[in-house]
């Protein structure tokens, strides 16, 4: 296959000095060749930044600072970027197998999409479950606590023209925010792609505590309201208390 467009993928990284090699390692055996790893680190303070400096040479750009979170981060990974499509790979995942970038990229040369949502595999601590996107996802999806993963998503960069960059207002669900916004955009054609593409561990800021989660589905009320989603409280609380318990049994 040519390799024509190149394809950027961000990776945010904080003391991750069990699970980064294996992401950088995921990104190095895609067999896609026009690609980027962008990396952007919040001053970890154990030995991440070594771990990524044997493979510096496989890393176009490398950012260690301190940051406002984890969206902050990403916003810089994007600004820092430089492919024509743009994907997120956490420093706790890793690819399904080396010929994902290859396949995506293969859809957006014969497609005319800007967006491309996939399944993913998700890890929790005694299970794995497949997150299975859907061919389109509405309104009433997101009233109900529904989104697709941001890592299963690759995006064309024009769309952060379109609808800008992930809003730092919010502390744990800005994901939710630009995905509603790209998929109420009808300007934006996307693409549901059956295929797994990213092996991702459960978890993150949103989920450490009772009190996170609280604060989570908050602001996920929040975002609703703010991008005039309609909803009925008991039934999103519903579907929430529904989605928790499967993970737990």
């Amino acid at each position: 296959m040519i390799n024509h467009r190149k394809i950027s993928i961000i990776t945010v990284t904080k003391n991750s000095q069990k699970t980064i090699e294996t992401t950088i390692k995921s990104f190095i055996k895609q067999d896609y060749k026009n690609k980027e790893l962008i990396l952007i680190d919040g001053k970890s303070s154990d030995k991440t930044i070594s771990i990524i400096s044997k493979y510096k040479k496989k890393i176009s750009k490398f950012i260690t600072e301190k940051d406002k979170g984890i969206y902050d981060a990403l916003n810089k990974g994007f600004k820092s970027s430089k492919g024509d499509i743009i994907g997120i790979l956490h420093s706790d995942d890793k690819y399904n197998n080396q010929k994902v970038l290859s396949k995506i990229m293969r859809v957006f040369n014969e497609k005319n999409v800007s967006l491309i949502h996939t399944n993913v595999d998700i890890k929790y601590k005694k299970f794995k479950r497949i997150f299975v996107s859907k061919k389109q996802f509405s309104n009433e999806d997101f009233s109900k606590g529904l989104m697709p993963p941001h890592t299963g998503i690759f995006f064309k960069r024009k769309i952060l023209d379109q609808i800008g960059y992930f809003n730092l207002k919010f502390k744990y669900a800005a994901d939710l925010d630009f995905i509603i916004r790209c998929f109420k955009n009808k300007k934006i054609k996307k693409k549901f792609y059956n295929i797994k593409s990213v092996n991702m561990l459960s978890g993150g800021k949103s989920t450490k505590s009772f009190v996170n989660i609280i604060e989570q589905n908050i602001e996920w009320l929040k975002i609703l309201n703010k991008n005039k989603i309609k909803y009925n409280i008991i039934t999103f609380l519903f579907y929430k208390f529904i989605n928790r318990l499967s993970q737990i049994i």
